[in-house]
Formats: C-alpha cells, structure tokens, sequence
C-alpha cells in the first residue's frame, strides 16, 4: 500500500479528510527519521493496522465520542477490530414497543460474517429523570450474599451476608473502587424512585453462544452490550440471509425497587418492552 493509497484509506476509516499535517506526524511516529512527504515506497500491512487503530482512537478523543465498539474490540487482533468497526451502524432502524418509565434504543450494531461475529448494543434512559433513576439489575446484589429475611444462613457465610438488596456501582475507571451497599445509600440522589433495568438475551433466528455486558454511564443511562457468534451463518453458506439480514428482537423488563417489596416482584415483576430492528453486514 503505497502512502497516498493509505492516505484515502484512513481518510474513508475516519469518515473525514485528514488533514495533511496530521498525516505526516502519523507516519513520523511509526517511520522516525523519514522524510513523508516523499516516501513512495510501499507501506506493510502492520503498519496499516497500527496508524488505523491510532487514528481512530485520536480522532474519537478528539471528538469527544468513542463507540461501542471500539471498546469491546479495542484489545483484539487489528484485523477484528477493523471489520467490526468498518461495519459498524449507529442507530439503526427500530422499531420499539411503548414504556411509560424509560426510552430503550439500539444504539449501535456490527455484523462481519466472516469473522462470524455480531455485536449490538442497546441504551435505556428514564423518561423522568427529575424523579427516577437508573440501574442495571446485574448490579443488584452482585456478590450472591444476600439472604431473604427469615432464611436460614448458612455458617460459612455468616460473615458476608447480608438480608438487604445490595448495589453495586461501577464507574469502568480503573481509578476509582468498585462501591457497594444497601441500595438507598448507592444512589446518586436517595430522595428519587429507582428503576431496574434487565435485557432478556437478543431473539434472533440463528443459533450461537453470546457474551454480555452492561454498566450505568456518567448521565444515568444503562448500556448492555451482546456479542454474538452465529457459527455457519457465512456469507458462502446463505446469501440471502445476509443480503436480507437477520431480524432480532430484544426483550427488556422495568421494575420498580421499594424498600421491603416482595422478591417475587422484584425478579419477575415490572413492566415489559421490546425493540425489534435488522442487523446486516456493512453500513
């Protein structure tokens, strides 16, 4: 790949054009003491992938914006990490079912077939956020400590556990410590409701194992995100699937947390959603 070539590459990566001075301090950091703007010779591949992923990680400092997707791939190998980001699509169409308390949207997908591979990721916000707030019930009780008032503790765990429902709050900075205790004394503000929210796993069509995460951004959103592997959906395997796409619907469920409310409700309780879209291949 020749630099001009490289040039139009990362121009169309970064959605942008570059601008000049910062393509030569690119290729000066990675090629010190060469003189850019006359280098005709051919640039490897790792080079490639090195000023791609160093380009987008400036770029979207920059900007203020990292995706999803960078995240969940950022520490994998850079040809992962390119097809899933050059297939990534924000806010897809969608199509979502009505909810009084919260607002649930598909905020970003990626689907690269022949890295059998789908990522989609999903944003719940309060509607009232004067009066509720947020949280992601895989935060409650994350220990696996606590006991229903009246049951019967075992010994070995007299020590840690507890008969009021835990949260668990997690900044993602690996500064700060992982806080936990009764719920009322983790909320940002005690005098408002509390919400729970719990995704359902994605309904789709096809068969393969997921992995999932969720946490509670800095304004009060709750992001979960699934990576998917679908296994023989290949684009050599069935055409019109991906052509077509694949529909997936997610299911989500709302629940209010009162202090001393029945368990039962708790787990099962609440209100349900959900938000129907079509993951395809490419944007």
């Amino acid at each position: 790949m020749t630099e001009h070539e490289l040039r139009e590459r990362l121009n169309s990566l970064a959605g942008r054009e570059i601008p000049a001075e910062t393509h030569r301090a690119f290729l000066s950091a990675v090629s010190p003491g060469k003189e850019m703007g006359i280098m005709k010779k051919k640039i490897s591949a790792g080079l490639v992938f090195a000023l791609i992923l160093a380009l987008i990680a400036v770029a979207a400092i920059a900007a203020g914006v990292v995706s999803e997707v960078s995240r969940w791939y950022r520490n994998s190998d850079p040809e992962l990490y390119e097809a899933m980001t050059e297939n990534l699509v924000e806010k897809p169409e969608q199509k979502q079912s009505e909810n009084s308390l919260v607002d649930v949207s598909v905020e970003e997908i990626s689907w690269a077939p022949e890295k059998d591979t789908l990522f989609v990721c999903f944003r719940t916000t309060v509607k009232d956020p004067e009066h509720f707030e947020l949280h992601g019930f895989w935060d409650l009780d994350v220990d696996g400590s606590y006991f229903s008032p009246g049951e019967t503790i075992p010994i070995g765990d007299l020590e840690e556990a507890h008969t009021e429902h835990y949260l668990w709050r997690d900044s993602r900075n690996e500064d700060e410590e992982v806080r936990h205790g009764p719920i009322r004394e983790m909320m940002d503000d005690s005098s408002k409701r509390i919400l729970f929210v719990e995704y359902d796993d994605v309904a789709t069509p096809i068969p393969g194992g997921s992995s999932m995460d969720a946490y509670r951004t800095e304004d009060g959103s709750v992001l979960n995100e699934m990576e998917f592997h679908p296994g023989y959906l290949y684009i050599e395997n069935d055409k019109k699937i991906t052509e077509e796409g694949i529909p997936c619907t997610v299911r989500y469920r709302i629940v209010e947390y009162t202090e001393g409310m029945d368990n039962g409700e708790l787990y099962t309780g609440g209100t349900r959603g959900e938000v129907t879209f079509i993951v395809r291949p490419g944007n």
